[in-house]
């Protein structure tokens, strides 16, 4: 006998009883309720087809658009009921209907990733960091429209934005501001956003537009040295890509500024009072007011934790 004859007879042998699909049905049922579906498996099946609930949360309404560490969310809702097969469209209308919003106000995103319409929920997931996309289920941000026209600011890795905790460095990276902004506002007004985000007053900020009027060239760049021109002034809502921002030497009255300590004939000179540049990003570590954590050190060693276990 070959492996199907013996496969056909165990079926045959397992199925060979008339009650065998009673199992799970009232013997006293009348046949044609025997194929019923049952409310309580259907129910089942239909929430073992459904996500966790949802985590979404919004963005305060303002001017500033920017998705980052520090960003505030003033409120979180967890939406139930979302299927992998539904699109960004169609969450987008489950968190209008219960948060009673108007649709343009419901702007997916998740960390500085814009999600279109037509993408799927199953495709906001990517097995690397960066994106957003690295939980399951997604966590989404809710941006509401814009009132103007957005502009991105691309602030440079300096010291003056660095992170410092205890002496050791936390964070030094390059920085993508994004911000709501009308056709009348002014580049003083701009830099005075900017003052809300980095550590460097309007008054030190030097702006530079990439203006780009054509996609047959790169375009060219346009600096914003006048406060008092608004963003159509300098057609920055047509041909804007980017506005990027650089640290002036000097002050508003153009005397130039001395942000950092140093060494002179008459010894050590401190940082002045005001300084926009962290103490601790100093690298001089003979300095007399130098962090007492030296951050070339590692923060434990494996043999001493080797030995404290013992």
């Amino acid at each position: 006998m070959t492996n199907d004859d013996e496969a056909q007879k165990a079926l045959l042998e397992k199925f060979k009883e008339s009650q065998h699909f009673l199992n799970f049905k009232d013997p006293k049922l009348p046949p044609e309720k025997m194929l019923d579906v049952d409310e309580k498996q259907l129910k089942i099946a239909k929430e073992a087809e459904l996500l966790k609930s949802l985590r979404v949360r919004f963005l305060q309404e303002g001017p500033d658009r920017t998705l980052d560490g520090k960003t505030q969310y003033p409120k979180a809702i967890e939406v139930e009921g979302v299927s992998a097969q539904e699109t960004i469209l169609d969450v987008r209308k489950k968190i209008a209907s219960l948060e009673n919003m108007a649709l343009e106000d419901v702007n997916i995103f998740a960390a500085e990733t814009n999600l279109d319409d037509n993408i799927q929920v199953s495709e906001c997931y990517a097995d690397w960091m960066g994106f957003g996309l690295e939980d399951w289920p997604p966590r989404f941000i809710v941006k509401p429209r814009v009132k103007g026209f957005e502009v991105h600011v691309n602030v440079p890795a300096m010291r003056d934005t660095s992170e410092w905790d205890k002496g050791r460095l936390q964070t030094y990276q390059a920085l993508n501001l994004v911000f709501d902004v009308q056709l009348t506002t002014t580049v003083k007004e701009l830099k005075t956003l900017l003052a809300t985000r980095i550590p460097i007053s309007a008054g030190r900020q030097k702006l530079t537009a990439h203006v780009r009027k054509s996609l047959d060239s790169y375009g060219h760049f346009v600096e914003l040295d006048e406060d008092a021109k608004s963003m159509a002034d300098y057609e920055l809502d047509r041909f804007g890509v980017c506005v990027h921002v650089a640290k002036s030497e000097f002050n508003e009255n153009g005397d130039y500024v001395f942000d950092d300590a140093f060494w002179d004939e008459g010894g050590y000179h401190k940082q002045p009072a005001g300084c926009l540049i962290p103490q601790d990003s100093l690298s001089d570590r003979d300095r007399p007011d130098a962090n007492p954590v030296d951050p070339n050190q590692p923060l434990s060693i494996v043999s001493d934790r080797r030995a404290a276990e013992r």
